[in-house]
Order: C-alpha cells, then sequence, then structure tokens
C-alpha cells in the first residue's frame, strides 16, 4: 500500500513539474511605450470655467457659488482646462490691492482647487491634468484669536430659542454642543442624525477624514421638537430652494447683537469650542480629532492653552 502511495505522489510531483516548466517557457514581454501610446487617449470633456463652477456648486451644494461667482465673472468663457495659476496668482493679488483679506483670497484659491479636485473625481478632466490651484502660493492670515466666555455663548444659545424659526435654536445649539463647521451642519441630512444617541455622521470633513458630532439632551430635545416629522432624505436646514441649505446670517447679525457679541462670526463658536476643550484639560490631538481640525493649525491658534493644561497636571503630578 505504502508502495502504491508513493507511486502516486511522484506522478503527481512530474505533473506539477511539468505545467510549472511550460509556464516558465511561455515567457510574456510587453513594449510599454507602445502599449500606452496606443491607449485611447482622454481629450476631457469640453466645458468653460462657469460651467465646470455651476456643476460642481450643484453637486456638492457648500455654498460655493458666492465665493466663485467673481472668478466666474472673469474667467467663465476660459476653457476649464485652459485656466492657469498664472492667472489664479494675478486675480489674488489684485484681490488683495483692492483690500480683500488674506484669508478670503485664500479660501478663493482653495475652493477653485476644490472644483478641480472634484472634476477629476468624476473624469472629467483630460489625462495628466494638473488643477491650476496647485502651487499657486497662499497669503499670509493673521490669526483670527477669539475669546468669549462660556457664559455669553449660553447666553447666545439661550436668546437663539426665542426666534420664531424653531429651526435656527436647533442650529445655534449644534453649532454650540459640536463645534462643527457651519457647512458640515448645513450640508447634513437626517438620514445622518441618531437622535438617541445624539450623535450626527459627518462623512467628508474639509480635512477628507469622517467624523460624528456628538450633541447634548438639550440639543436633542430642541431638535424633536422642531421638527415632528423627518424624512430622512431631508436637509436638517432646507431653504426655500428644495435640496438647498436656508442662510442664517441675517437672523445670526441681529441676536449677537442683542447678547453684546456683535463681532462674533458662526465660526467664532467653532474657536470657542476649541479653547474650551484645550481648557478643560484635552491634548491637541484629541481636540483636533473632536473638531475635525488641522493639529498643526490648531497648535497655531491655541498651543498656549494646551501648554496651560500641562503645567497644571505636572503640577498636580507633584502634589501626589
Amino acid at each position: 500500500m505504502a508502495r502504491v502511495c508513493d507511486g502516486f505522489h511522484q506522478s503527481i510531483t512530474a505533473v506539477i513539474f511539468k505545467e510549472t516548466d511550460v509556464l516558465h517557457s511561455k515567457k510574456i514581454s510587453i513594449n510599454l511605450a507602445d502599449a500606452v501610446n496606443s491607449a485611447p487617449q482622454e481629450s476631457g470633456s469640453n466645458l468653460t470655467f462657469a460651467e465646470l463652477s455651476r456643476a460642481y456648486c450643484l453637486a456638492i451644494c457648500d455654498g460655493s457659488d458666492l465665493r466663485l461667482r467673481k472668478w466666474v465673472s472673469a474667467y467663465g468663457e476660459t476653457s476649464a482646462w485652459a485656466f492657469s495659476s498664472e492667472q489664479i496668482e494675478m486675480a489674488s493679488q489684485a484681490m488683495i490691492d483692492h483690500g480683500y483679506c488674506p484669508s478670503t483670497v485664500n479660501r478663493d484659491i482653495g475652493t477653485i482647487g476644490s472644483v478641480y479636485k472634484w472634476a477629476k473625481s468624476k473624469h472629467l478632466s483630460p489625462r495628466g491634468f494638473r488643477s491650476p490651484s496647485i502651487g499657486v502660493r497662499r497669503f499670509e492670515e493673521k490669526i483670527r484669536r477669539v475669546h468669549v466666555e462660556r457664559e455669553q455663548i449660553e447666553q447666545l444659545r439661550d436668546r437663539a430659542i426665542a426666534v420664531p424659526d424653531a429651526r435656527f435654536a436647533c442650529f445655534v445649539s449644534l453649532l454650540i454642543d459640536t463645534g462643527a463647521r457651519k457647512s458640515e451642519l448645513l450640508e447634513r441630512i437626517w438620514s445622518d442624525v441618531d437622535l438617541e444617541k445624539k450623535e450626527i455622521l459627518a462623512p467628508t470633513t474639509k480635512n477628507g477624514s469622517p467624523r460624528v458630532l456628538f450633541f447634548s439632551e438639550k440639543t436633542a430635545q430642541l431638535l424633536k421638537r422642531a421638527y415632528p416629522k423627518r424624512s430622512p432624505s431631508a436637509l436638517l436646514f432646507e431653504g426655500r430652494v428644495p435640496g438647498q441649505p436656508i442662510n442664517f446670517r441675517r437672523i445670526w447679525g441681529v441676536i449677537t447683537k442683542e447678547v453684546g457679541l456683535a463681532d462674533l462670526h458662526m465660526h467664532d463658536v467653532r474657536h470657542a469650542a476649541a479653547a474650551s476643550l484645550l481648557r478643560s484639560g484635552v491634548t491637541l490631538g484629541v481636540a483636533a480629532q473632536v473638531l475635525g481640525h488641522d493639529p498643526a493649525l490648531l497648535a497655531r491658534r491655541y498651543g498656549h492653552l494646551e501648554t496651560a493644561s500641562l503645567k497644571r497636571a505636572q503640577e498636580q503630578a507633584w502634589n501626589f
């Protein structure tokens, strides 16, 4: 029996080696240059910069249409693939010369970059096309540091509750609780929200990574009261135009002035949340994850607050 098994294994081994020899004898070769040159070349869609910008704004709905309006007015008829870095640099400098803030110009450049990044993801751009925003120098910005007392933030929340449009109170409370960017809230639909867990999924942040926004029970109650009926596909803060978010800018200006915070921007609430986190003793790394923020920028703005927290922690350790 053993002899039969040995013979069987030997025959199988011989077949395996024979097939392997055949595979090795059939060497595959390719002239890579010829193969690449013979492949169909993508010329890109025939779009003007205005057409590409409009398509992006309709697809993303992040409010970029307002930011891109002046660029479309200047370069709208230019082919989207002929728009150059030099043109962006010239226009950017002209904006600075006319009194625009460096941060505003930098955000415009970033928005143009987002348009072309989206075009590439949708296979609209020609093969090998390089976004004209790449390599364009950014202007140095003054860091806006905002100091708002917790009591003032709560006064803002309480005043918002008395606004006739109950959605505004929800929006303000979510800004305060989550430290989210305005766009992260305005782009959310109800299927992103879990009222029982008090969480909102923000699938794509400015930094390109998903994160969860956490809110309080108080805010959850406001949401339930303001929205007795909730369609999973509907925006939380839909405006008069279906599928487009509402703009709370006017009422924001009214109530911030009333509570003595006339210079407070919506984005400043995010800065206040960052400062509050760091004062509570969390590290920059944790705060950056909570806020979906760039850790390096957070360190520039609030590194002094983390230093104070670390000092307190070390002093506590000395007294252990």
